[in-house]
């Protein structure tokens, strides 16, 4: 039987620099754009199907025709109403990985046990959780994405998961992680810092945890004022002695080890006797100032100092403003966009307790957003590449060498998520990105590293194996696991129940159209629209094309189905393969 595929572990950075790449070439064609000399009024112009979608492309998580639906007839005001509004708090995890391992294999191996369809969120964890556990937490948390209402929750999730990155821990302490990045995303920012500094998988990731008063670690310390809060800028003039002095201040901060062992929920405690009672001094760039060493548990307190000063400067506001530009807007900030945009979204962002969906919001509806240069105009993360497959279609399953061997875990309701999305994740990493397993503490370089940004998700390894999944979609589908008897499990677009459900389905020039309108940044050429137009026909007529389609109308049997199927394998797998479809 054939081997489970194994992850491919690419770093984007080494891999594009290996292909000599001409930077200078990168940079002089960005220099030679137009600035956007707009601000952040008001936009006033059209709100139609373009503006829509590039509103959609930059606030969810991967873009599908069913978001452009819910704002089809709204205005802007109204579609952002709807985007900012939270979404409801998801159920936790449950297991959903039982036909994978059984009781007795997991009490061998020194876990404890969750019955099938229980949560394990607080298990007691005396030892790394078993793999399939880790497996079913990255399927919830990545169907909770693609699942998503039209709302910009997770993508605020997903963009603090990427400023505020952490990893490595275990699934006790993944989940309350990402739930306080969910609870944070409409909190002032100074709360989600020190929920942050308080969060057991931040207190292991960066050693807040082994940080004691006769050596402090100054690794939270310094990725706090570098990448949480201030940056590295020309302007961020805090010193070594500030994170040496910050150190001492997060002393004593740890969870608790028996929590972690028993059940229940990880407890974040203060071990007054690991905490460093000195008083702390700081720059100029804090101000010069003081923090007071306190005795015992009143040490607590200076923690919330901390954040305090941190957040009086001028360049906290400028950073944060800078990073939301980034992510959402473009990469590239010029002088124009400093003046014009940067300095008076941070006065935005102070002006409302660092609450950073406030100043979002009106950056996502000035002008600047707007204006149509920035359409289309950034290459698709694996997030929205992948997301927007798994919400763009419905799906089957089919073992095309085992007729009819679908097991019952992989369609059954209470265990099919677990089987796509660990799939899903298998297809993401081999383009470049892990969810829960970012880079580096300074997350993933397509997003902050200059001057490459964006392009760093495109190299000779990620196009080939983008070019392969759009293949898959496209025909076959992608692999979920082996029958019982036989063959493998895929999981297959419904194109026939797609294509038949768009306006004029039996024209094939109309359904090309719409399909390509559906997917692609830019409409395609015609020599394109040609090639993909022959491919599907395969030398028969257009008649013959829409023969097919209303038998299938007319009478859905499974034969009609399939042969229809296989006329519009190459319309999708020619789309995905297109380099309009990795822009967003």
């Amino acid at each position: 039987m054939q081997e489970e595929p194994k992850y491919k572990n690419i770093d984007l950075v080494e891999q594009f620099y290996k292909e000599n790449v001409d930077l200078k070439a990168i940079q002089k064609a960005r220099a030679s754009k137009k600035p956007v000399t707009s601000g952040l009024e008001p936009y006033t112009g059209e709100f139609g199907k373009a503006q829509k979608k590039h509103l959609l492309n930059r606030t969810m998580m991967g873009y599908a025709h069913r978001h452009y639906k819910d704002i089809e007839n709204l205005t802007l005001d109204q579609a952002l109403d709807l985007i900012f509004t939270p979404e409801t708090k998801p159920d936790p995890p449950v297991n959903d990985y039982y036909h994978e391992v059984s009781k007795e294999e997991i009490e061998a191996q020194g876990h404890v046990y969750v019955e099938p369809g229980t949560s394990y969120v607080e298990t007691s964890e005396p030892k790394v959780p078993p793999i399939q556990r880790y497996q079913s937490f990255y399927s919830w948390l990545l169907n909770l994405q693609v699942n998503q209402s039209t709302k910009i929750h997770w993508k605020l999730v997903f963009f603090l998961h990427n400023l505020l990155p952490a990893s490595q821990g275990t699934v006790k302490m993944l989940y309350p992680h990402y739930m306080m990045l969910f609870n944070y995303s409409f909190r002032p920012y100074h709360k989600t810092i020190k929920a942050l500094t308080l969060d057991p998988l931040m207190l292991f990731y960066l050693n807040l945890q082994i940080s004691q008063k006769q050596s402090p670690d100054e690794n939270y310390a310094r990725e706090l004022q570098e990448l949480f809060t201030i940056g590295k800028g020309p302007n961020a003039q805090y010193t070594e002695y500030d994170i040496i002095a910050a150190s001492r201040v997060l002393t004593g901060w740890q969870y608790s080890g028996n929590s972690l062992i028993n059940e229940g929920p990880i407890q974040t405690i203060f071990n007054s006797a690991k905490h460093d009672p000195g008083t702390k001094n700081f720059s100029s760039f804090y101000g010069n100032r003081t923090i007071d060493g306190k005795m015992g548990n009143d040490g607590a307190l200076e923690l919330d100092e901390l954040i305090e000063m941190i957040f009086e400067t001028q360049e906290c506001a400028l950073y944060l403003s800078r990073r939301l530009y980034q992510f959402f807007v473009n990469p590239i900030i010029n002088e124009t966009a400093e003046v014009n945009i940067i300095k008076p979204l941070s006065e935005i962002l102070r002006n409302n307790n660092f609450q950073l969906d406030i100043p979002l919001r009106v950056l996502l509806k000035s002008e600047h957003f707007f204006d149509s240069s920035f359409y289309f105009s950034l290459i698709k993360a694996p997030t929205e590449f992948m997301f927007g497959f798994m919400k763009e279609f419905e799906f089957e399953f089919k073992n095309y060498e085992s007729k009819g061997d679908i097991p019952a875990k992989y369609i059954n309701q209470d265990t099919t998520n677990f089987y796509k999305y660990k799939a899903i994740d298998w297809y993401m990493n081999n383009i470049g990105l892990r969810y829960i397993y970012p880079p580096s503490v300074s997350g993933w370089p397509a997003y902050y590293q200059a001057p490459v940004y964006d392009l760093f998700w495109i190299n000779s390894i990620t196009i080939s194996e983008r070019t392969k999944i759009g293949e898959q979609f496209g025909k076959w589908g992608l692999t979920l696991g082996p029958g019982d008897s036989g063959g493998w499990v895929q999981l297959v677009i419904d194109r026939a129940k797609y294509v038949t459900s768009l306006d004029d389905p039996t024209n094939l020039e109309s359904v090309i159209e719409q399909v390509s309108e559906r997917l692609l940044a830019s409409p395609m050429s015609e020599e394109t629209r040609n090639r993909i137009k022959n491919a599907i026909l395969d030398g028969q007529s257009e008649s013959h094309f829409t023969e097919l389609v209303q038998a299938y109308l007319d009478d859905p049997s499974e034969e009609n189905k399939n042969v229809l199927s296989g006329r519009l394998e190459d319309l999708f797998a020619g789309i995905f393969k297109l380099g309009e479809f990795q822009l967003f």
